[in-house]
């Protein structure tokens, strides 16, 4: 007996869905672990950046300008001044300091090595033209609390946990003109970035 149109599609519709859920499963699963077995992702690309080249003497490394065939990061902005700190809190705090003046931006934006931003800052939150960020792993930020006088003035310095030991702060300032640039990478390379112990 031949089978007829709506039979053939009721027993093809099964098959059609199962093929359609464990699709839609591997294509979630692929890119939920994507940045997981990435092998170069922006932390590697950075921490190799910085190893090439020799940071300034406050630990930020500058990069170069994008160009169309290389960027480090992606979407990178010829107009912004980029550099960065790679750090790893298991080797002590870090203190992140920078200059700022009322009419250039200057942003530092606090990233995991996964990539995710944990904490951002500009200009327009700077103390008095003074950026001062101290990242440490809750027991050392419970240390250096601790160690703080009891009946002393407030710290001066924003303190922020972060959720993992190993990360990079990236640093971009805005150039308003192409002749602007240098002033733009030399307010990158003034920014600090120094590790340093509560005992210090």
């Amino acid at each position: 007996m031949l089978m007829n149109l709506k039979d053939r599609i009721l027993n093809f519709l099964p098959w059609l869905i199962a093929a359609l859920l464990l699709g839609g499963i591997v294509h979630i699963v692929s890119i939920l672990l994507m940045p997981a077995v990435a092998p170069n992702d922006a932390y590697h690309r950075l921490l190799a950046a910085s190893k090439s080249k020799a940071p300034s003497s406050e630990g930020v490394v500058l990069l170069d300008a994008p160009a169309p065939d290389k960027q480090l990061l992606p979407f990178e902005d010829p107009a912004l001044a980029e550099g960065a700190c790679v750090y790893d809190l298991t080797g002590g705090l870090l203190r992140v300091t920078a200059s700022t003046d009322a009419e250039n931006f200057l942003g530092l934006s606090f990233h995991t090595a996964a990539g995710p931003v944990f904490h951002a800052v500009s200009d327009r939150g700077a103390n008095k033209g003074k950026i001062e960020i101290v990242l440490g792993q809750a027991p050392q930020m419970e240390d250096l609390e601790e160690a703080d006088p009891e009946d002393g003035p407030a710290p001066s310095e924003t303190r922020v946990t972060a959720p993992a030991p190993r990360g990079f702060v990236l640093i971009r300032a805005f150039a308003k003109r192409g002749s602007d640039l240098e002033r733009a990478r030399a307010a990158v390379s003034a920014v600090k970035c120094e590790t340093f112990d509560v005992s210090d």
